[in-house]
């Protein structure tokens, strides 16, 4: 779980779809609750600034895992359209869930 490729893929695919109905499957209910970080609105502005910024994602590669006492945060290296730069995207799952808790 802690490497999954194609669960990462499918977080990306979601923002760069804009589908916030999707990626809310992913994400822990307490979080979305809470409204803090994870707004359809701030979702949605989010996924436009990486669209604009620097395209759609063109490669993914696992990177490694942190373990934390209740969750472990998972660390990627992608690359996009518009970017010679490398981006990381780092995704924090809850242990016993596995869904996204930042």
């Amino acid at each position: 779980m802690k490497g999954n490729k194609a669960l990462v893929q499918s977080i990306i695919n979601c923002h760069e779809t804009n589908d916030f109905e999707s990626l809310s499957s992913y994400v822990l209910e307490s979080e979305i609750e809470a409204g803090t970080w994870f707004t359809e609105k701030r979702f949605k502005e989010v996924c436009e600034a990486i669209k604009q910024e620097i395209g759609s994602n063109t490669s993914l590669e696992y990177i490694d895992t942190l373990n934390r006492q209740s969750s472990y945060l998972t660390l990627w290296k992608t690359t996009y359209s518009k970017s010679e730069d490398e981006v990381l995207w780092q995704i924090i799952f809850d242990s016993s869930s596995n869904k996204i808790k930042l």
